[in-house]
């Protein structure tokens, strides 16, 4: 197995959709969530995951574009743009219909996590992986183990993307900082 390979095993097992699912049903069991509840957002988010993935997958499978990472500047954005309508389009339905006030700030949040990332691609490629990875991670917080497991995955994705030429230096370091500025936002809002 090549230094390559390991990466991009690291980089798939370090998917945002998989990262978030287990960080919001890590959190959510700290602070008491029943077996019904931990289904739902398990369920809710793993629909969602399923969505992008799938819209994502789409295009590559009909010629469009050619790799489901998106890497090419056009298919990036279209990638981006439709995750944070879907992020925030699920954070207002949840909000209003299933009254799941955290998990609701957490969606708003990941949608303007990909906002910002959208806003900045003049100047940077931010590795969405490496946001949602330091995403993940803050959303652990108090939880010590987990929150040193979280740096270690976080670390190991930054690894990933820069050993696969999906992104330099300043990518991961802008997508490190608005993980940790949304993982912040929502310990100011919910806890």
């Amino acid at each position: 197995m090549t230094r390559v390979d390991v990466a991009r095993a690291v980089s798939i097992a370090g998917h945002p959709v998989v990262l978030l699912v287990v960080a919001a049903l890590m959190t959510a069991s700290a602070r008491g969530a029943s077996l019904q509840q931990l289904k739902f957002i398990g369920g809710a988010l793993g629909l969602l995951g399923a969505i992008v993935l799938g819209f994502s997958w789409w295009p590559v499978r009909a010629g469009r574009w050619s790799h489901v990472d998106a890497s090419v500047r056009s298919e990036r954005t279209t990638l981006n743009v439709f995750l944070a309508v879907s992020c925030l389009l699920s954070a207002l339905l949840l909000w209003f219909f299933a009254h799941r006030v955290s998990m609701s700030i957490a969606l708003a949040l990941s949608g303007a996590t990909v906002v910002a990332a959208l806003l900045l691609s003049r100047w940077v490629k931010v590795s969405l992986h490496v946001a949602f990875a330091a995403f993940a991670t803050t959303l652990l917080w108090p939880i010590a183990l987990a929150v040193v497991g979280g740096a270690l995955v976080t670390a190991a994705v930054v690894w990933s993307r820069l050993v696969l030429g999906r992104h330099g230096t300043a990518d991961v370091t802008a997508g490190l900082l608005l993980g940790v500025a949304a993982g912040c936002g929502y310990h100011l809002w919910v806890v």
